[in-house]
């Protein structure tokens, strides 16, 4: 499958065209406040680079939120117009979903975590294993009370966290969890490529003319 991936979540805009598990070119660039026209550049920077043509690609996946307001609504925003000029089906990819499968080859309890900024994290938690299992669903909260949501369900066993919203509470995660509390060797902001891909090869084939009714997962506006 030929999918060109769009992840603006976060302030990193990272734009990808990968085949069949191998990522051909990538873009990834840390934005200021919201996501511009440079999308559509860095669109064509992967298409040209992969020797790809637009309407040779199988599905555009995209990232839906929970994550910045702005981000959100541009990436989906050129999702839907490429999906207009090409015919092709976008597939919508949640945000913490995506983020905690790129953990792999981590195998355990994953705890996908993005800066919600005013104090709070919009975080999940998820089991990888053979499948990936749901544990939590998306919230916005501080991050003490997600800490006591994720102790709740979690048994005492260990947790990574990872993603933009790590940095801020990581003192208070190593203090509340101790050693439970565990963080990649190196830093995951966002999710990869690979992950969003992975996602849409599990998901049933989109219909071309749902891309119109997509909406972003905002939880509150940021």
């Amino acid at each position: 499958m030929l999918i060109l991936t769009i992840e603006t979540s976060t302030p990193m805009e990272r734009v990808a065209v990968v085949r069949d598990g191998a990522v051909l070119a990538e873009f990834t660039e840390t934005v200021g406040r919201g996501h511009t026209e440079k999308l559509l550049s860095a669109v064509e920077s992967v298409l040209s680079r992969s020797f790809v043509r637009l309407r040779e690609l199988d599905v555009i996946a995209v990232s839906i939120g929970p994550g910045r307001f702005s981000g959100l609504r541009v990436g989906l925003a050129t999702a839907k117009g490429l999906a207009t000029a090409s015919g092709l089906p976008v597939a919508p990819v949640e945000s913490l979903e995506a983020l905690a499968e790129s953990a792999r080859p981590y195998a355990g309890l994953v705890c996908p975590m993005l800066d919600a900024r005013r104090g709070e994290v919009y975080a999940a938690l998820f089991r990888l294993g053979d499948v990936r299992e749901r544990m939590l669903p998306d919230i916005a909260v501080a991050p003490a009370a997600m800490i006591e949501r994720v102790e709740a369900v979690t048994g005492g066993e260990p947790v990574l966290f990872l993603g933009s919203g790590v940095a801020e509470c990581a003192d208070e995660l190593s203090a509340s969890l101790g050693d439970r509390a565990r963080f990649p060797d190196e830093e995951v902001s966002t999710a990869t490529p690979l992950a969003m891909a992975a996602i849409v090869g599990e998901l049933v084939p989109p219909d071309p003319a749902e891309a119109a009714t997509l909406e972003p997962v905002y939880l509150r506006g940021i």
